[in-house]
Parts: C-alpha cells; structure tokens; sequence
C-alpha cells in the first residue's frame, strides 16, 4: 500500500538549507514497504522536484542535477543500502527482548553516521548546483521562503490545547503504521507520552531564519567553489555555528525520545512488537535488493 499522507509531508515540509540528497533517506525510511522501491527508485524526480519548487530551475541545471543525483543514488545503492539492512536486522534481535536506552542510544548514533554519509557524498553535487545559482533565483527562493515562513508564524498562534491534539494525531497515525492499531488503554498511555514533547515551535521559527539569511548571503556574495564546501562542510557535517541553547534543545528532544520509544516499548502487546519486527524484516529486504540494482531499473532490466 502506497503511504500517500507519509509522501504528502514529505514534499511539503520546507527544505530551507539542509543537505540536497538527505531526502532520499528521508523518503525512503519513512515510506510503507510496499512502495520502498517504487520511491526509491523516483528518488531523483523526488528531490529536483523538492530543489525546483525552491529555485525555479533551469532546463541546463535540471540536466546536470538528474546526471549528478543519479550518480549518488548508485552510490547510495552499492555503499549504504546493505549497510542500512544490517543495521535494521541488528535493530530487530535486540529489539526482540526489549531495548535498553544503550542500544537505542547507539541505533541513534549509527543513524547519525549514515547522515554525515549522505551528506558528504552530496557535497559536490551541492557545491556544482549553488555555484550556477543566479541573482533571480536567489530572489526566488527568498520569496518562496517567505511565503513559507508566513504560513508557519500562522501556526505558532495555535492554541496549546489544538496544538497537543495535532502533535497526538500524527504521533499515532505514525505508530499505528509500525505496530498495528491500539485499544483504549493503550490510548491513554500514548496520549501522556505524546504531551511530553517538548514545544520548540518558537525556538526553530526564529533559528530558521537566521540560517535562511546566512544562506542567501553567502549565495548573494558569489561564493567561490571552496567557501561553499567550506560552509556546507561547517554547517552539515561539523554542525559548527550550533549556539549553547541549540545543542541544549536539541539534547532535550534527542532524550525525549529516546524516554518515549522505551515508554512506547512498555505500552505494546507481543503482537504488536511482532507486528513492528516483522515491518522492520521487510525494509531491511527490500534495501538488500535495491542495493543490487542499478539507479536506472528500466535500463538493468533492458540489458538482461
């Protein structure tokens, strides 16, 4: 079953200055199974289309980025893919018994490896796009950030209350997607663990424009090709021009996390654990099968 609503966040989530070619993995990860191929193998539609809605690009750039995405999703599919498997069978026999907060703490951190992964490989690609960038699309993508910023400060006025009930919505359309459906109790459970998320909604509204700014600055100063990867190396795989309150949120949510999925592990039933284990066992296929195809499905089948 195609995950429509998954997809729909995912081409409508802003894409401000973050790395290019994490939304393969995004995209990806956080499809239903049966259409982990499907998606994977439109990736590179997926993410020039994300780049265009930002940048309004041109027919020269379209090409060069379709070369250049296809060459990293073949990467991608060598390198990671069998990576990404091991790493979710290992996830599934420790999840068997129950994970403690040392294996899930070390999942994070793996997690965290094969994003500095993806990031780095995507750095030429970004660094050849940006320096092409024009004047008018900078002004562009400024627009579109506005807009979207706007839309954004609307929701900052929603009342707590509204707010927790959107925040518990899709908390559970996401965890009934692993673990099947839940019964009252379990409900209840779930509804405490989800009003414990901490609301930084104000927090990233304001830091998101301070990295938009810095980002069209730098595009604005006709960067040479070494300040970008400079920047984009600071900013994506260092994380420097992380403030103290930054790394304090950010340590706050990683924890929150890692304190609700151990919360979520004591709330489900062996079926529904099961019901996650046996999800997570067809992920970890599929990315053994897409990682011994070609970026181009049609051309491997043509040449058989």
């Amino acid at each position: 079953m195609f995950r429509p609503i998954i997809i729909r966040r995912i081409l409508t989530r802003p894409l401000p200055t973050r790395s290019i070619l994490k939304w393969i993995l995004l995209t990806v990860i956080l499809t239903g199974c049966s259409s982990t191929s499907l998606v994977y193998n439109n990736a590179d539609w997926l993410v020039r289309g994300k780049i265009d809605d930002y940048f309004s690009l041109s027919a020269p750039q379209k090409q060069q980025l379709k070369t250049d995405i296809n060459s990293i999703l073949q990467w991608h599919r060598e390198q990671e893919l069998a990576k990404y498997s091991d790493l979710l069978n290992q996830f599934n026999r420790q999840y068997a018994d129950g994970l403690t907060s040392e294996e899930f703490d070390l999942f994070l951190d793996q997690i965290s490896s094969a994003r500095i992964r993806l990031v780095e490989s995507s750095i030429p690609t970004a660094i050849q796009f940006l320096s092409t960038i024009s004047i008018k699309q900078i002004d562009y993508y400024d627009r579109i950030f506005l807009e979207k910023r706007t839309k954004r400060a609307k929701k900052l006025d929603t009342p707590t209350k509204k707010y927790a009930d959107e925040n518990f919505t899709n908390f559970i359309e996401n965890l009934e997607e692993w673990f099947g459906n839940f019964d009252e109790s379990q409900m209840a459970q779930l509804r405490m663990i989800s009003d414990a998320r901490p609301d930084n909604r104000q927090y990233w509204f304001e830091r998101s424009k301070l990295r938009h700014q810095g980002f069209s600055d730098l595009l604005r100063s006709h960067p040479s090709k070494e300040k970008i990867k400079q920047y984009l190396h600071d900013r994506f795989v260092l994380l420097k021009k992380v403030d103290a309150k930054e790394q304090n949120i950010s340590r706050q949510v990683r924890l929150y996390w890692m304190s609700a999925l151990l919360r979520i592990d004591n709330v489900i039933t062996t079926k529904q654990r099961q019901h996650l284990i046996s999800r997570i066992s067809d992920y970890s296929t599929d990315f053994l099968k897409l990682s011994k195809q070609s970026s181009n499905p049609l051309k491997s089948r043509v040449n058989k």
